[in-house]
């Protein structure tokens, strides 16, 4: 999320140089909904319940940081309530709060800080997420619905990113296979959706 942060600092830069405030105004937009809240919040909230003490300690930094740096990207553009929030958030992110955000200092990218590792491993749960969530859909499962998800391959990523397609894709399990024959059977009756090196599929019980 740190180097998604950078990007879309970029972009607004980018934005009010060519005196574009609608592209100011849509990637701020885009990142609030399409990264932040999608995709991040989710994320933390596994971290948060699930990691060490450090890792929660980190997510909660990073949540509240990412937040009160949007506000102030964000305060040219919606002023007021911008204004009204940051005095909240801002003392919890641990900045000195002698001014307002007006006099506040507006953000710069530093893209040296966005991680070309972190930004492949999301971009495959991503991907791996979107493949589940097609499975369900397929398979006419309600959203409420928890079944497990056998996997085969890539069993390193699988094995890391489990906690997450949890939360991501509402599982109850995912179980990864290493014996490819092992797989084929238990998912003989069932669709398999493939998503680069994973095969995968839903385990439904069928009474």
């Amino acid at each position: 999320i740190t180097g998604e942060l950078q990007r879309v600092e970029a972009a607004v830069a980018t934005g009010f140089a060519e005196y574009r405030l609608d592209n100011v105004a849509t990637a701020i937009y885009q990142f609030v909904w399409d990264e932040y809240c999608d995709w991040y919040i989710e994320i933390a909230k596994v971290q948060i319940m699930h990691g060490s003490e450090a890792e929660q300690r980190a997510t909660r930094r990073t949540l509240i940081r990412t937040l009160e740096t949007v506000l102030r990207l964000l305060h040219p553009v919606a002023p007021f309530i911008t204004a009204e929030l940051w005095s909240a958030v801002a003392p919890v992110a641990g900045r000195q709060v002698t001014d307002t955000i007006a006099t506040a200092a507006y953000p710069q990218a530093q893209l040296d800080k966005v991680d070309a590792a972190a930004d492949a491993w999301v971009a495959q749960l991503k991907q791996l997420a979107a493949a589940v969530r097609s499975l369900r859909s397929e398979m006419g499962l309600s959203p409420a619905e928890r079944v497990p998800l056998y996997a085969l391959g890539d069993a390193a990523f699988m094995q890391q990113a489990a906690p997450l397609l949890k939360a991501l894709a509402k599982l109850a399990e995912v179980k990864v296979f290493e014996d490819e024959a092992a797989f084929a059977q238990a998912t003989a009756s069932s669709p398999v959706a493939v998503q680069g090196a994973v095969r995968m599929a839903l385990h439904v019980e069928i009474d």
